[in-house]
Order: structure tokens, then sequence, then C-alpha cells
């Protein structure tokens, strides 16, 4: 872990944990996977995605990597997002069963693809919604 993302991971309460242990809230054993967030795409960026998970309702236990790079995978597609009811947006989904489900059809799909497409269903109805009368 860099001290960069330490310092990130203080700021937002986080706690590294090794993966032997069994997580609680706030708790990640996903350090390598936020380094490479963080080299990829910045502070900016990290701080976001982590934040999206840390302060919307009843999301802290997903700190795990499928679910970090599905949420960093939507706000990066999705850039204008964001901006206005974000967390609230997030305060109606439930993280872990979407990475249930997700799960669930890994032979089908990646549990982190899955995860942003299950995500972008849901959020696209707020931020994006289809105009009616249209045809998929």
């Amino acid at each position: 872990m860099t001290p960069q993302l330490g310092n990130i991971l203080s700021d937002l309460e986080i706690e590294p944990v090794d993966t032997r242990v069994r997580r609680a809230p706030g708790q990640t054993c996903a350090t390598a996977t936020m380094d490479r967030l963080l080299a990829d795409h910045g502070e900016g960026h990290l701080y976001l995605t982590l934040r999206t998970i840390m302060e919307s309702e009843n999301n802290r236990m997903e700190l795990v990597a499928p679910t970090i790079l599905a949420v960093s995978d939507i706000i990066l597609a999705h850039p204008t997002w964001p901006n206005t009811g974000w967390l609230e947006a997030f305060d109606a989904i439930d993280l872990a069963e979407l990475r249930r489900r997700a799960k669930a059809n890994r032979r089908a799909a990646q549990p982190r693809q899955a995860m942003a497409t299950l995500l972008f269903q849901h959020l696209s109805q707020t931020f994006a919604p289809e105009p009616q009368g249209t045809l998929l």
C-alpha cells in the first residue's frame, strides 16, 4: 500500500486489514485494487469512489474489489452523474445484494462487469431516464 493510499484511507476512516481477517464495516483488504485506481485515475476519482461506498446507506461492508471497481467504472463512464444526488441515489442500492447476484452469474460475466451493469440499471433511472415512447 502506498503512503498516499494510506492517507486517503485514514481520511475516510477506512481500515486496511489482512485477507485472513473477517472484515467489519469500514474495513478492506482490497488495497492493491485501490492503489491501481489511484495510479490510473488519480486521488479525486478514488476519493469519490470510496466515499460513494462509505457514505451511502448500509454499504460500508462492500469495500471489496468487485464493488470498488464497478462503482469506479460507473463514475468513469458517466462523469456527470455524481454532480447532484449521487449519494442519495446510492442510498437506495444494496451493494451487497448486487454483488451476490453478480457472483451467482459469474460463469456468464465477471462480477465487476455484472455489478457495473446492475448499477447502471439502477442509476440510469435517476440520472438518464429513457424518454417515453422510444423503443430499444
